[in-house]
């Protein structure tokens, strides 16, 4: 059977098809916001042909074999992969983010290509789309260079080639070491020859091999860090999960602000989302000691340029956020000094090496090594970089886009940034059991925001909240897009 129709798992992907557990699959969600006027059924069909020309989205996961593989799948079950939800399975009026909450904590059939769209059409005629994919496919990274590839631009610029490309192993003087590590695992490959142009030069051996021993020193350290994070964001999680988003941050004003300060945007946002957590859990009476730290783990894109691969080369790097300051400069100032030091630091490769690591090793212990390395956060915080034009599929605008990054080995709470059309999404998703109400820390988000930007804050415009299993007669607050919509009309459009 040629290599389409089967494909070896690399290890790093493997390691992510074996990290989920009940309530947390290891899945990124994403939602789009399609703009009215459309049909609902012929956007559903166009996005399946589109997404059907990636070989992933053909194939299912098989873990029968050692090691596990890609294997087509065969005749796809459409009416499973991009399921359009009738109207009385939901509100169109507001219970958009309850109904996305309740499939976010569900996993995917493993027996079927490990994807799904869910489709919402709404009072407007607009529409918004859940996509869930397996993190075993592809990274977030990868995923987002994936939707610049479906948008009528992305189409009209492609190749009639197929759009993901399968590789074959490279061979060289180090080839032997690079397969005991990886079994030809190209993200690790990666790893050892990450910005240089070939493995076949045995004069660089001697520093590749001081590069593969500080990773694999790096790794220890990360292994070896005390956990020292609040107690009160490291309880066994739940499983059951509240979402909260908001559209609604102009880019511009951030950026100026980060020239004047002499900071990276990233900084700005990393500074209002400590401020966030500290006030939150203030509020919930929690003490927060002035020395106090809240370490999350930020995703780094370890890809070479230009490369349309799916699958997953990225690594992480952990950041000690200053949870106890509370003076808002000179939080500003240590988070952007973290960061700073951080920049060349081999920690997200190392992490990199040890997620390759464990896709060798019996899923007993690959959880517990994954779960050492990611155990030492208590957040996620991915920062994704969007088009700053609009973007078409079938003709029909997508207006706004968020996502929710997964968070392995017990952690309860990612915060993901997306910027497009000169505007940033900010979505949160928590386990209820660390952080019951995500839109009132989103709250705080914007206000500690608009207070480093040196304006007053606003009340949130776009949040909704959503629970992965509401009480009864529980009331929620949500927002649907098209309400959402409304109210940036009636202010700042996009």
């Amino acid at each position: 059977m040629d290599q389409q129709k089967i494909e070896v798992m690399s290890a790093v992907d493997r390691a992510w098809l074996e990290m989920d557990s009940p309530g947390n699959p290891m899945v990124v969600n994403a939602l789009i916001d399609f703009a009215p006027p459309l049909d609902p059924e012929a956007l559903r069909a166009e996005l399946l042909v589109r997404l059907l020309r990636y070989p992933r989205f053909r194939q299912r996961a098989d873990d029968a074999h050692a090691p596990p593989r890609w294997v087509e799948d065969g005749e796809l079950l459409a009416d499973y992969h991009a399921h359009i939800e009738p109207p009385e399975r939901w509100r169109p009026d507001g219970d958009l983010a309850a109904a996305v909450a309740r499939q976010v904590c569900q996993p995917l059939d493993r027996a079927l290509p490990l994807w799904r769209l869910f489709f919402y059409p709404r009072a407007d005629g607009g529409l918004t789309v859940l996509v869930r994919v397996h993190h075993a496919i592809a990274d977030g990274i990868a995923l987002v260079q994936m939707l610049m590839a479906l948008t009528d631009s992305g189409q009209h610029a492609a190749s009639k080639e197929p759009a993901v490309r399968l590789e074959h192993g490279r061979h060289g003087p180090l080839a032997g070491l690079i397969t005991r590590l990886d079994a030809l695992n190209q993200a690790a490959e990666r790893i050892i020859d990450f910005g240089r142009e070939d493995l076949r030069h045995p004069g660089r051996i001697p520093a590749q091999l001081r590069e593969l021993r500080g990773l694999l020193a790096s790794a220890s350290q990360v292994l070896r860090l005390p956990q020292d994070n609040p107690p009160a964001l490291r309880r066994p999680l739940s499983g059951h999960r509240a979402l909260a988003w908001t559209s609604a941050i102009a880019l511009a004003p951030v950026r100026r602000r980060a020239r004047i300060e002499g900071v990276k945007v990233n900084d700005l946002f990393l500074a209002a989302v400590t401020a966030a957590f500290a006030r939150y859990l203030a509020e919930q009476g929690v003490p927060v000691p002035v020395r106090q730290n809240l370490r999350v783990s930020v995703p780094v894109n370890l890809r070479p340029p230009k490369t349309g691969d799916l699958g997953n080369c990225f690594g992480l790097v952990l950041v000690d956020l200053p949870l106890g300051q509370g003076d808002r400069r000179k939080r500003l100032a240590l988070v952007a000094e973290r960061m700073a030091e951080l920049k060349h630091s081999p920690t997200a490769r190392s992490v990199l090496l040890a997620l390759a690591a464990a896709g060798h090793l019996p899923v007993p212990l690959e959880k517990r090594l994954v779960g050492g390395v990611a155990g030492k956060s208590v957040a996620v915080v991915s920062n994704l970089r969007g088009p700053e034009r609009p973007l078409r599929i079938a003709g029909v605008t997508l207006r706004e886009l968020v996502f929710w990054p997964p968070q392995a080995g017990g952690i309860g709470v990612g915060v993901s940034l997306f910027s497009y059309r000169r505007r940033v999404s900010v979505g949160i998703s928590a386990d209820r059991a660390l952080l019951a109400d995500p839109a009132r820390w989103l709250a705080l988000f914007q206000e500690e925001l608009q207070a480093l930007l040196g304006r007053p804050a606003r009340k949130p415009t776009a949040a909704a909240r959503g629970e992965a299993k509401p009480r009864r007669g529980a009331r929620r607050a949500v927002a649907s897009p098209r309400t959402a919509g409304s109210r940036r009309r009636a202010g700042a459009a996009p």
